[in-house]
């Protein structure tokens, strides 16, 4: 049996309560998104966004991951930065000229 502690926020872990109330903490998040929606299961979530540049994208994907920062944080939650992944879905053609773009860029900035 362990000691008893003061529980300052949050729940124990392994309770029945924990997962019930991460729920109804997260379940608000897509209400913030500006620019992206928002798919979600369980503790999973995935951000989407359509548009026609690759810069479009990652532009208006960024300005959601910060609002989604900010309000992760005043959620008194984080982001486990090493289980995020993006992924750029679209026909070869359109593939094909972002993988030009982005060698360009890289090439330039490494001069």
């Amino acid at each position: 049996m362990s000691d008893i502690r003061t529980i300052t926020c949050g729940v124990p872990q392994g309770t029945n309560l924990g997962p019930l109330l991460f729920l109804l903490c997260i379940n608000d998040l897509p209400n913030c998104l500006v620019t992206t929606s928002a798919t979600m299961f369980a503790d999973d979530t995935s951000l989407s966004c359509n548009r026609l540049s690759s810069a479009d994208i990652e532009s208006k994907l960024n300005h959601d991951l910060e609002i989604i920062h900010t309000w992760l944080t005043a959620n008194k939650l984080t982001l486990n930065c090493k289980k995020a992944e993006y992924m750029i879905i679209g026909s070869r053609q359109k593939l094909n000229s972002i993988a030009q773009i982005r060698q360009t860029y890289q090439s330039q900035a490494s001069k």
